[in-house]
């Protein structure tokens, strides 16, 4: 019968794991995206609703590819006997990873915003935009889970990278009846948040049903992964 690591034994295990973890694209889009969304604020200009959502979008597709490569482990085929789960490893990195984005993502948003005239500032869909870079960041995860996959547990990056750039310019090709990038005050923008909030709501399921435990059922003399 096995036993539980404790909370210190967890954190000392976990602490080598996060450090190995490749935060250094995250912080570079991170920084890359707030000097984008800042830019209007660093030059003492105003834009309109439409160009401020725009820099907005700009970084966070610049967050969404900075988070393609936090799951990726180079050390995959020794960690996996350590006393910790792999999905517990996983997925303190992701919600790490998505609290980050979440920071990064508020602070553009209100670079942004600030960057607007005050009296357009009402017209700045922040509901909207907030809707897009929480589905893009878990989208973008559930994509490098699905690399992680079918790279031994290395690389997911290689999956998540160009199929989160491959979907940002499918998007922008759209038709603007299905349009995933509506202008701030266009009539197909409800539309755009439900498809928006559609994709968020797989890629929480995927990722959760990846992250699941996997038990191993013997068999006879064949091994069976549940």
């Amino acid at each position: 019968m096995s036993v539980a690591p404790s909370g210190a034994v967890l954190r000392a295990l976990l602490r080598p794991d996060l450090r190995a973890a490749r935060t250094r694209p995250l912080l570079v889009a991170a920084t890359a995206g707030l000097v984008v969304a800042g830019g209007p604020v660093a030059f003492s200009t105003h834009v309109e609703p439409v160009s401020a959502a725009l820099l907005v979008r700009i970084a966070t597709a610049l967050g969404a590819l900075g988070l393609a490569f936090l799951l990726d482990d180079p050390a995959a085929r020794t960690t996996v006997v350590l006393p910790v789960t792999q999905a517990l490893r996983r997925g303190l990195r992701m919600a790490l990873g998505l609290l980050a984005f979440g920071l990064f993502w508020s602070a553009s948003a209100v670079l942004a915003r600030l960057g607007v005239a005050a009296g357009a500032r009402e017209a700045f869909p922040v509901g909207a935009l907030a809707m897009e870079g929480a589905a893009l960041a878990s989208l973008t995860l559930s994509l490098a889970l699905l690399g992680l996959r079918h790279s031994a547990g290395g690389s997911g990056s290689v999956l998540a990278a160009p199929a989160l750039i491959l979907l940002l310019v499918t998007a922008l090709l759209l038709p603007d009846r299905s349009a995933l990038f509506p202008a701030p005050g266009a009539p197909n923008g409800g539309a755009a948040i439900l498809r928006w909030g559609t994709l968020l709501v797989l890629a929480l399921c995927f990722s959760g049903w990846e992250l699941r435990e996997r038990r191993t059922v013997h068999r006879g003399k064949g091994v069976r992964r549940t």
